[in-house]
């Protein structure tokens, strides 16, 4: 090759590589900017967000249904087809008995929910109408409470006089100016319920046809995939597809099952202790405990402060008794169950409720701990591959007491020392070095013994 075509392929990697250097500051600048449009315009796309979500709302809550429904409906499909043995049309019959289980399924799910509130909420009512009618009694025994302590009299003096203000002058420049929009408030608020009923009506439905179809659509899905990336890009997708459904499934699944243990053995328990408002205690410290970490508390006080008010001892009772349970929840039936589904700590849990509780409410810290544990497996598995192609280790405890690599690799310690394992490597390089050392002058031997032979192969 001459030297102006050297010259040329050294101008065209120039290019390349300022084109590429171009590139992606490009991108980075409009990755910027995208971000300050989302952060700066959160109020305007959250509520047109919310607008598209509450025109989806049946096929989003029907979607919701199949998913949580579908290792039900997969199980009693593979249980189906053992009984049905060289079936003429395969194909016909493997869609009859989806349909079948998924339509099954979903009954089964319908007939239970409606028997959980058959037998619920007449004890629910009973409780509040309980805590409604006796409430006048509470009241009388707190106000005894009071005058028998005169500081604390003098304070809640000071508390109802400003409380008594603030409620006046609300009452006048809020409620009573805008008493017809609460009228209207209240009547759409029926109207809403029956709304969000029929949405759960029709939700139903579509998840019997989402069920029935779940192969087709999973198969739609890779298709596309494959359609738009590389055979390895696609793979890697389909593999961080698998996991956070492995993710979400398994914890979501698995905490609301945790959550009806619960709620099943609260209701025993407070039965067996003979303790006021069992039903509505159990459905509180059921409910609140579907959301992690912050739930069981959530739901302990208020249970508490209920029963106080009939009787002290037994909410002293009772606290404990939620405790304990709470106790062997996180202990014991809670790791049974969710396992390590998504591979966070603790600190990591506490942070995923409270931001995504932030960003998105209730609905945030029902939903923040395993979309923050995709997140977390993304950037683990991403750390992973850069350190694998660096020839470094990828387990976190080699760098709890590393001081730095060389550039052979060796760790070295905060304590300025090698590991065991540092030191195990250099030793088997020593060993490998002395045995060459030792062997060298018998396989110099030997090549120049094969080479003298090959030479007279040649002459012959």
């Amino acid at each position: 090759m001459s030297t102006g075509d050297q010259e040329k392929n050294q101008n065209k990697q120039v290019f390349k590589h300022t084109l590429v250097q171009a590139s992606a500051f490009l991108v980075v600048i409009l990755c910027a900017i995208l971000f300050f449009f989302v952060i700066f315009s959160y109020s305007t796309w959250t509520g047109k967000l919310a607008y598209l979500v509450s025109g989806l709302k049946s096929i989003i809550i029907g979607i919701a249904i199949a998913y949580l429904l579908n290792p039900i409906v997969n199980g009693l499909e593979k249980r189906l087809r053992k009984l049905i043995k060289n079936p003429k049309n395969e194909a016909k019959t493997n869609a009859a008995l989806r349909a079948f289980s998924a339509i099954a399924v979903v009954l089964f799910a319908v007939i239970i929910a409606g028997f959980l509130l058959y037998a619920i909420l007449p004890q629910v009512m009973i409780s509040i109408s309980s805590l409604i009618r006796n409430f006048p009694y509470y009241v009388d025994e707190i106000t005894d409470l009071i005058k028998s302590n005169r500081q604390l009299q003098s304070f809640l003096d000071n508390v109802l006089t400003n409380a008594t203000e603030v409620i006046s002058k609300w009452l006048n420049e809020n409620v009573l100016q805008n008493i017809q929009s609460y009228v209207t408030l209240a009547a759409s608020g029926v109207v809403s319920v029956i709304t969000v009923l029929a949405d759960v009506l029709v939700g139903l439905i579509i998840s019997v046809y989402v069920l029935c179809s779940t192969e087709t659509f999973v198969g739609q899905a890779k298709k596309i995939v494959y359609a738009l990336f590389n055979k390895r890009h696609a793979k890697m997708i389909l593999d961080t597809m698998r996991k956070s459904n492995e993710i979400f499934g398994g914890f979501i699944s698995g905490k609301l099952l945790d959550s009806l243990i619960i709620g099943v053995l609260c209701f025993l328990g407070l039965t067996a202790l003979h303790m006021p408002y069992i039903a509505l205690v159990s459905v509180i410290v059921g409910v609140t405990n579907v959301i992690p970490f912050f739930g069981p508390y959530i739901g302990m006080i208020p249970s508490t402060i209920l029963v106080m008010l009939v009787d002290f001892k037994k909410g002293v009772i009772v606290l404990i008794f939620i405790i304990i349970l709470q106790q062997i929840d996180g202990n014991v039936i809670g790791p049974k169950i969710l396992g390590k589904s998504t591979g966070l700590s603790a600190f990591w849990v506490v942070f995923s409720v409270m931001f995504f509780g932030k960003l998105w409410g209730i609905f945030g810290m029902l939903i923040g701990v395993p979309v923050f544990g995709v997140i977390y497996y993304l950037a683990d598995t991403f750390v992973d591959y850069r350190l694998r192609q660096r020839s470094l280790p990828s387990e976190t405890e080699e760098y709890k007491n590393l001081d730095y690599f060389e550039e052979d690799g060796t760790r070295i310690t905060l304590d300025g020392k090698k590991t065991q394992r540092e030191l195990r490597k250099e030793e088997q390089k020593e060993l490998r070095r002395q045995w060459m050392e030792e062997n060298q002058e018998n396989f110099e031997r030997w090549l120049h013994q094969h080479k003298k032979k090959e030479d007279e192969d040649e002459t012959k």
